[in-house]
Parts: structure tokens; sequence; C-alpha cells
């Protein structure tokens, strides 16, 4: 990005302004933060509020270079790699001091140690690093997701056999892979579990994906619905807390959403037709990407959907990875958190794995004649909001509403009971062999 271009952008995860040369702490609390997200550049003669551009002394300059390199190599551990530019904007010098992402996180404050002087990005600022978030930056280094740790109170036998049965039915239907024998041979393979000295233990993503209760394990592994009166959350109209297999949880979120949206009626010459408020295909990318992108390792951090008269909106624990920025959705840039879950739900036809999620859905919200979606990056939380017709969409009486509703549901419970009889037969053989050689 250009000097021009950072002038004109506003302070973010990556971007700082100082009018002056700031106080060695706030300078080195900064290289931390940057150096363990994405990395950034703190522009030094620019006012951080309106982005007016001061300008330094240029006799200052030697100096506050060698102070900025002394305060990174004495204050900072490990040292991040890091450079030094001069630009002149209309006869005004600015210094920027420009921070790489780090490879050897968690980068710290030597004399406070990692548990105490640990900082990353939030927005624009600074904040100190809890213990959840320093071993996420372990993780990092290590380049091991959360998804592949062993989860070791639960057992092979904490994973139902139905599920894996499913998935391998979706990945064979969606991607043409051959029918798997589902051993403990297979689910080491697909990384749902690790053999240790002979010890076989769940993985997080086996856990989450085939686990019938993966809430036990994996605390706010969860989605919570509402549908609030208004356009506040003054008053529930319905809530559900959903839980499950992931696989679940998808379908049953989005069959609270069809139970608690508006439809609309058009005519049509001499019929009647009638659709959701919503793109459906929408709402179920948000929720897919949610469920496969989410930070777990957040404990007791859910998933919310939340349903308005005037919007829907999508709150999931852990902001975008460093490396990816809001302006970069929808262009093809992408990061997976869940490197296990996201290859499985790829396998299982639920995502790409191209980043192209974010077009699809303006794409399918531009087709319904929709205001765009709002995408929001804050405090450790993604947001998707969804804005609605308003008073345009006509509301179909309450009778036909709730008649539909138990259409709906029946619907789903049905194809969900029918995919399970159907599965169940082919696990036994399957569930039996595992049991065989869990024995062993």
């Amino acid at each position: 990005m250009s000097i021009q271009d950072l002038l004109s952008s506003p302070e973010s995860k990556n971007l700082e302004f100082k009018e002056a040369m700031p106080t060695p702490l706030s300078i080195a609390k900064t290289t931390c933060a940057f150096a363990n997200g994405g990395g950034g550049s703190i522009i030094i003669g620019v006012t951080d509020k309106d982005r007016k551009v001061t300008g330094i002394n240029e006799l200052d300059i030697p100096d506050l270079e060698e102070k900025i390199s002394n305060i990174i190599y004495t204050i900072v551990e490990p040292t991040p790699a890091f450079n030094t530019m001069v630009y002149n904007i209309e006869g005004k010098l600015l210094l920027k001091i420009e921070i790489f992402p780090g490879s050897l996180k968690p980068y710290h404050l030597k004399k406070k140690g990692e548990v105490e002087g640990t900082y990353i990005r939030l927005g624009s600022t600074n904040r100190k690093a809890d213990i959840d978030i320093i071993e996420e930056l372990r993780r990092r280094r290590m380049n091991i997701g959360f998804d592949e740790i062993e989860v070791m109170e639960a057992s092979v036998n904490d994973l139902a056999m139905e599920n894996i049965e499913l998935y391998l039915k979706k990945r064979e239907k969606a991607r043409d892979i051959p029918r798997a024998e589902p051993d403990t041979t297979f689910l080491n393979k697909i990384k749902a579990t690790r053999q240790q000295n002979g010890t076989i233990h769940p993985t997080v993503a086996g856990i989450l994906l085939f686990s019938n209760e993966p809430e036990n394990f994996i605390p706010g592994a969860v989605v919570k619905c509402a549908r609030f009166m208004g356009n506040d959350m003054d008053e529930f109209i319905d809530q559900r807390i959903i839980t499950g297999p992931l696989f679940t949880q998808a379908e049953e979120t989005i069959a609270f959403f069809k139970k608690n949206i508006r439809r609309s009626a058009k005519i049509e010459g001499l019929y009647r037709t009638e659709e959701y408020e919503y793109p459906e295909k929408a709402i179920r990318e948000v929720v897919v990407n949610a469920l496969c992108h989410r930070d777990y390792s957040r404990r007791g951090a859910d998933i919310k959907f939340a349903i308005f008269d005037d919007r829907i909106e999508i709150t999931s624990p852990g902001g975008l990875l460093p490396n990816v920025n809001i302006e970069d959705l929808g262009t093809g840039v992408s990061e997976l958190r869940n490197k296990i879950i996201g290859k499985i739900f790829n396998e299982s036809g639920l995502i790409e794995g191209f980043g192209t999620g974010v077009l699809r859905i303006r794409k399918y919200i531009e087709e319904k004649g929709l205001p765009q979606p709002e995408f929001r990056d804050y405090n450790g939380f993604f947001k998707a909001i969804f804005y609605g017709a308003g008073k345009d969409v006509e509301e179909i009486s309450g009778w036909e509403v709730e008649t539909e509703i138990r259409e709906v549901e029946g619907e789903v419970e049905g194809e969900v009971e029918t995919e399970i009889r159907e599965v169940e037969r082919e696990a036994e053989t399957g569930e039996r062999e595992v049991e065989k050689l869990t024995d062993k």
C-alpha cells in the first residue's frame, strides 16, 4: 500500500498514526501487536484523529530512527523484522516504521514475559493478550490449528458412527470420493483422531464433527438462536440453543431461520408465489462459514444468530485472521483457522475453499434486491448483518405462517431422520469394526 493510500485510511489493526515520537512503551506495545498479527505501520508526523500531516523536523530523523531501533531491540522479545522509511508529503517529512508479521510468536515485552507482556491488535487499539490468545499464538508459531489438538478426556467411543457415515455419504455425493472403511486408520488419516503411544483420542475437529454432544467437551460449541420483537433485544419471540455435530447445527440453524422469517407474496398472472424475505442461500453460506471459521479455543464463546424485524445478525467468536482484512472479503483472499474442519466441509460440499463465499453472498442479495450485507471485525468477533426489505414485505396471515412453520420443521426433521436411518444400516458393520479395534 502506498503512503498516500495509508494517509487516506483510518487507524486500523494494521495502521497507527502519531503526531510526535511516542513513548518507548507505546512503540514496544504496538510493535508486539503488529508482529503478533499481520504486521503494520506506525507513521509519525500525522494526527491520529483527522490524519492531518504535521510533519517532523528533518534534523530529528536520524535520532528518531536510532531511538526506535533501540526500543525494539531492547524491549521487544523476540526481535521482529522491521524497517524505517522517510517520506516527503508536500514539503513535510514523515517517518514510517513498518513492522512485519512475525513467525516466532508470541512477541512480548521482554521484562514482562509472555504471560504478562504479550499484546495483540484489536481494531485500532493494543490489548493485552489473555492466556487463550497466547496459546493460539504459540500454535501459530508451530503451524498447528486448535482443531488438530487432542481432546484427552474423550475417547473414540464419543464419536457417533452414524455421523461419520453421514460425512462419507456427503463427500461421495459432492466430490465423487469413493466410500472408505470408517475404522481407526481412516479416522487418524482425516485427523479426526490422533494416536500416541498406543492410545487414541479424538481431536477437537473429530469431536465437533462427529460427536453428538460436542458442547460437553468444547464449551460454547453451540449456536444460540433468537427471534426478537422489533429491532432491539428487549423481548424474545422465539429462542433456541442448537447443539450436536456441526452438520446438524448448520441444518437446524437454517430451520430456525425458516421458522422465524417473514415471507413475501407475489401475484404473477393467476398464481400467487411466496418466498422468504432473505435468500436462504446467502444465510446458509454465512452460517456454514461461521461454523467453519469461528475460534473454538474461546472457552464459552458461542455463535449468535439473531433475527430482528429489520435485519439478521450472525456473530461468531474469532475475528478475521491477521493476514486478512475486511477489504479482502470477496477478493479470493482466504485463510483457514480450522484446517481439518475446513477440509471436511469442503469435501462434503459445504464450502468451496476459494475465498468466494462473500462474492456468492453479495450475488444472492443483489438478485433479491436487498441492501448489501455489512461485515464487521471487532474485539475478537466477526459479525455479518443482513438488512431486510422492511415494510415492503407483505406478511402472510398468522394461520398460514404457523401451518408453513410446521411444514418446514417436519420437512427438515424428516430429511435428517431419513438420512440417519439410511446410514445407520451401513454403520453397523463399521461400528463393530471400530469397537474391535478399540478393544485391542
